[in-house]
């Protein structure tokens, strides 16, 4: 083999490294990026929570302006790393197997999670704020209990986007008709959760599809630019519509503040300095979805629990609420580990795959 060959080879073999080497670090930062968003979701339920509870009054105001902060950006940041390795799909067989893989992947976790709502609820009594009746349950096809509603708009999102990737590719193409399907639901609302909020969120859902595609030069010039984008929005929020949180069923013009909080979180996930937090929630990307089905009912049973000792300290709610949350969570991770075939409950796709015969 003369020179020419062997350096065109060596040159190929390390264009391969350093694609690899590229591919896993952008693994990397989206999977700290779900461990990273999850804390914040827990963060969420716990303080909103509390200001639900009309327990903690006096700190109202605070209490609305950390909710209104965390849910302008951890939903739709985590509708965002989901679509980020969406692909489309070739056929309408690929389809009908496509779709019986996010039915059971997503299916399984989400009658589990409502399955325990309805119980703790039920044992909750007269502290539970709006408890479920038997027949909640039997209507979860159109009515999710407490937190499982994304995993719901998620499945709609991935069969109604799945598709019509059967026939568009393009992915500005695809974004262009969630963009219509955002502006039909905006305009012409209805009352199906289904389709309102996949309308609402297929947008975000494939924009952070479409980021896999962006690189950033000057990264931070971006993030100091879109920084003082969200805290604009919450400074005209808090002066104008305080008394209205950021919805998730008809944001209307103020659901831009969705993509905004996604660019930024995409930029700062993959640049992100602190290299110590970098890897421990790196470590619980993975493992987003359990956490996110087990922290609700945590976090709720913390906070009835402190408020039947008396106790109504509104910091020591937080941080309790929140170190109960975030580590029972990883205690039945740990504990998942452990036992033989219980993570079903939360991978069954592990265990079960449909594929073509």
């Amino acid at each position: 083999m003369d020179e020419k060959k062997r350096s065109i080879i060596c040159a190929s073999k390390q264009a391969s490294k350093q694609a690899s080497k590229q591919a896993s670090k952008r693994i990397d930062w989206i999977d700290f990026g779900k461990g990273f968003t999850i804390f914040l979701v827990v963060f969420g339920h716990v303080v909103l929570g509390l200001y639900e509870s009309k327990h903690f009054l006096a700190s109202n105001n605070w209490l609305w302006f950390l909710v209104q902060a965390t849910y302008i950006f951890h939903i739709p940041v985590f509708f965002a790393l989901s679509g980020y390795f969406f692909k489309p799909l070739n056929s309408f067989k690929d389809y009908g197997i496509y779709v019986l893989n996010k039915t059971l992947q997503l299916g399984v976790p989400y009658i589990f999670y409502n399955i325990i709502q309805y119980v703790l609820q039920s044992l909750g009594g007269n502290t539970v704020r709006n408890p479920a009746r038997l027949v909640d349950l039997f209507t979860i096809y159109r009515a999710p209990l407490g937190v499982s509603w994304f995993l719901y708009v998620l499945w709609g999102i991935f069969l109604f986007l799945g598709f019509l990737s059967i026939r568009i590719k393009a992915k500005k193409q695809l974004f262009g008709i969630s963009l219509l399907t955002l502006f039909l639901v905006s305009f012409f609302p209805n009352d199906l959760m289904l389709i309102q909020r996949v309308g609402l969120w297929s947008s975000v859902f494939l924009f952070g599809n479409l980021l896999r595609d962006v690189s950033f030069k000057k990264v931070g010039i971006w993030l100091s630019n879109l920084s003082v984008m969200i805290l604009g929005y919450l400074g005209i929020w808090y002066q104008f519509d305080f008394e209205n949180r950021i919805s998730y069923y008809l944001p209307k013009a103020w659901g831009i503040i969705y993509f905004i909080s996604v660019l930024f979180a995409f930029i700062m996930f993959a640049n992100f300095p602190f290299k110590r937090m970098y890897h421990y929630f790196l470590k619980y990307g993975e493992s987003s979805l359990v956490i996110y089905i087990l922290h609700a009912p945590i976090v709720s049973v913390t906070r009835i629990i402190l408020l039947k000792l008396g106790i109504t300290d509104v910091l020591l709610h937080i941080i309790s609420g929140l170190l109960a949350g975030w580590f029972g969570s990883l205690l039945a991770i740990y504990l998942l580990n452990k036992i033989p075939y219980v993570d079903f409950i939360f991978y069954p796709a592990k265990y079960i795959r449909f594929s073509k015969k």
